[in-house]
């Protein structure tokens, strides 16, 4: 019987998902293993084997789609672990990439780093000046060439830098190369005549964007992963077909889709941060099913908090990316994230000698002091076996037994610096943890114009499901859905799997509104037919791509507030046009308040987008029909005593096997689920139903904030002590 794998690899687990051509879900995970992904990823297949029954090479034969999502070329640019990279740029903007347009200190910091600028500082260069050189050549901003490109001097710069400097990359970016690539071109045929084993790339090719800087980031990132990410991919896929796999392997990219291998590592840029797109995939496709419009998508594992917005029933598609604090703009599904979970480091802040949670992570190696990896100082994972909200025999389906003894040693230690018990400190790493997830959340929430409320929120992660009944509460938000149960945990393999085929084809050239009608047809006719073309030669036919078209609109004379607005079909008429003039308007409006457009300086659509669509098939989940509400006597495991940290006191609660749950159980709290991949806490007053899918959904009691939750009557004399001496981070 065939079936559709997923695999997401390179945080500190690696998961796999499968679906059976019967609907039938499968998951697994196994360590990430730092020094060879694809080991990592065939131990996650072996342990997905043996959930279906079955050996590694029968599992691989029978995969009818088998999609790869990875953080490999993020771990390689953070690590710094990326080939050499030199840089040919235009004469007199060599420095463009390290001027960092001023932003490079703070971008994609936490807030609470804006406000102290002596303690940041611009990330090393991903290109040392000495391996920037600059070419004589012009183009100007129509495309007109101005200077010609010096041939003489990019032969000399290639064996400089090839031969000298020892690059095994090597970023090619002039100025305005998107309206006119020839010198770029001609630049790239330069390289390979020279050096033809040297990777190269142009950035017409990865980022035909307007913005000097950020198409350079963007080309010399593309750069300094593509050689370790394409040996990566061509390694995974070879050694899979080698064991059976009969199909292209598809790698997640962060447009929401897969690509075939072969097409990714042309600009393996699109791939970086496509394990967590893979979420959002995921979620998307079971919310379609579910009715739901309204989601918060969060990932919490054991690194990252991760937060995406789906709404009306679409997800946010994105522009701008940050990484290491460059700058950068593709498009994208709109994640966001912050250094928020089970790994986060717990210690004393020097100047306010209060708790500190994040933003240094314990990572997968040495991992959590409970993990007996070498790891010293407390996480937010050995809180949560301090507090009795996860089973040291029962993590990862018992397979990795945890050191409860060595976990309160540690948050004692942490503890005695602040004058708190072991459960006291506990519990506030936990409440300082799911504050900050809070306060992401109502960034991309409320910042956004939205109401939090009015949203389901989807936990997933190996973290997630055991700390939405907290920072969900004090967003004020309903219910939490913890989609597909055990498979929360690996629910980015999952969207990995469920993924189509997508590509993004986008050209930028400014028009001003009204928009002349004739030339945007004109535009979006070529554009559709390289987007056709491109299809066709991944084997698809004309009649398999689904195409829509989007406009990158903003008003004249701003640089940052541009909105993404959807283009009608078919002949675009004048008509047509001034109703997405008004979409952009209305979109604005809600964004920013009613009045905030810049009205009388008119609109302008900077850039024209094709996003094509292949609908891959896949079988339909299958549904539990029977339906019973009390749950199973085999589903109880018994009592443990757990500190929940909202009430500060030791309560004795209900521990289920959530295996054994069915369509209707209801578990009222506190409580928690036990499965093998995640745990999910069910708090006092808080109740939680499972669903016909393999869904668990927990209904929350009243909101409450959590200044409320410190000064509720509930709070046993003293506590509200203890809180004082926590973070000031607005945990309590």
């Amino acid at each position: 019987m065939g079936c559709y794998i997923g695999v997401d690899g390179g945080g500190t687990f690696t998961d796999c998902a499968a679906m059976d051509e019967a609907g039938r879900l499968y998951y697994a995970k196994a360590a990430t293993t730092q020094d060879d992904f694809a080991a990592g990823m065939f131990d996650a297949l072996a342990a997905l084997a043996e959930e279906c029954g079955t050996t590694t090479p029968e599992l691989i034969a029978a995969a009818e789609r088998f999609s790869l999502g990875t953080t490999v070329g993020t771990n390689l640019l953070v690590e710094r672990r990326g080939a050499r990279t030199g840089l040919l740029a235009t004469a007199g903007h060599g420095d463009s990439i390290l001027m960092m347009r001023g932003t490079g200190r703070t971008a994609g910091l936490e807030l609470d780093l804006l406000f102290h600028p002596q303690a940041t500082a611009k990330p090393t260069p991903l290109v040392p000046r000495a391996l920037i050189e600059e070419i004589d050549e012009r183009v100007d901003y129509k495309g007109d060439e101005i200077v010609p490109l010096d041939e003489e001097a990019v032969e000399a710069a290639v064996r400089r830098l090839v031969r000298e400097a020892g690059v095994a990359a090597i970023a090619i970016a002039f100025l305005f190369s998107f309206k006119n690539p020839a010198h770029e071109l001609r630049a790239m045929e330069i390289v390979r005549a020279v050096a033809p084993d040297v990777y190269v790339c142009c950035s017409h090719q990865v980022a035909p964007r307007l913005g000097e800087y950020e198409r350079t980031v963007a080309t010399v990132i593309n750069s300094y992963v593509a050689p370790a990410s394409a040996a990566y991919f061509r390694g995974a896929a070879d050694r899979l077909h080698e064991t059976g796999l009969r199909h292209p392997l598809l790698v997640m990219q962060v447009s929401g889709g897969v690509l075939p291998a072969g097409k990714a590592v042309e600009i393996p840029l699109t791939s970086l941060g496509s394990g967590p797109v893979g979420g959002l995939i995921g979620s998307l496709s079971l919310a379609r099913r579910l009715g739901h419009k309204s989601i918060i998508a969060t990932d919490m594992g054991g690194t990252s908090f991760e937060v995406g917005l789906i709404i009306g029933g679409e997800p946010l598609v994105g522009d701008e990316n940050v990484i290491d604090q460059y700058r950068y703009r593709l498009p994208r599904l709109e994640t966001t994230s912050i250094a928020c979970g089970g790994g986060s480091l717990a210690r004393v802040d020097p100047h306010s000698r209060s708790i500190r949670v994040g933003p240094e992570s314990a990572g997968a190696e040495p991992g959590p002091v409970c993990y007996r990896r070498g790891g010293t100082e407390p996480t937010v994972t050995d809180a949560d076996l301090v507090l009795g909200l996860l089973s040291a025999e029962g993590f990862l389906g018992g397979r990795m037994p945890l050191d409860r003894e060595a976990a309160v040693h540690a948050v004692a230690a942490l503890g005695e610096q602040v004058g708190l018990d072991p459960d006291e400190t506990a519990a506030g790493i936990v409440r300082i943890n799911n504050a900050r997830a809070a306060e992401l959340i109502r960034q991309q929430t409320v910042v956004r114009g939205y109401d939090p409320r009015d949203f389901l929120v989807y936990a997933y992660g190996g973290a997630g499901p055991l700390h939405a009944f907290a920072f969900a509460q004090e967003l004020g938000v309903k219910d939490v859905v913890v989609p597909l149960g055990n498979g929360a945990s690996t629910l980015s393999a999952y969207g990995c799997s469920t993924s189509d085929l997508v590509l993004n084809i986008e050209r930028e050239q400014l028009f001003f509104a009204p928009f002349p009608a004739d030339e945007l047809n004109s535009l979006v006719a070529e554009l559709e037919s390289e987007a056709l073309a491109s299809m066709g030669q991944m084997g698809r036919d004309t009649e398999e791509v689904e195409i829509e078209r989007y406009g990158l609109m903003r008003y004249s004379g701003q640089w940052l507030h541009t909105l993404l607005v959807r283009l009608p079909q078919g002949e675009l008429t004048a008509e047509a046009l001034h109703r997405a003039v008004d979409d952009f308007r209305s979109s604005y409006d809600t964004l920013y308040g009613s009045g905030a457009g810049l009205v009388s300086q008119g609109v302008e659509l900077i850039t024209t987008r094709i996003h094509a669509v292949v609908r891959l098939p896949r079988p339909a989940q299958a549904v539990e029909k029977t339906f019973k509400k009390p749950p199973p006597r085999a589903g109880r495991l018994g009592t443990r005593e757990i500190f929940w940290p909202a009430r500060m006191e030791r309560l004795e609660s209900e521990v289920f096997d959530g295996r054994e749950l069915r369509h209707g159980n209801r578990v009222s709290g506190p409580a928690v689920i036990e499965l093998p991949y995640t745990s999910i806490a069910v708090g006092v007053g808080q109740t939680l139903d499972c669903d016909a899918i393999g869904n668990f959904v927990l209904r929350l009691d009243r909101p409450q904030g959590a200044a409320a939750a410190c000064a509720a009557a509930a709070v046993p004399a003293g506590a509200a002590g203890a809180a004082a001496r926590l973070s000031g981070g607005g945990s309590c």
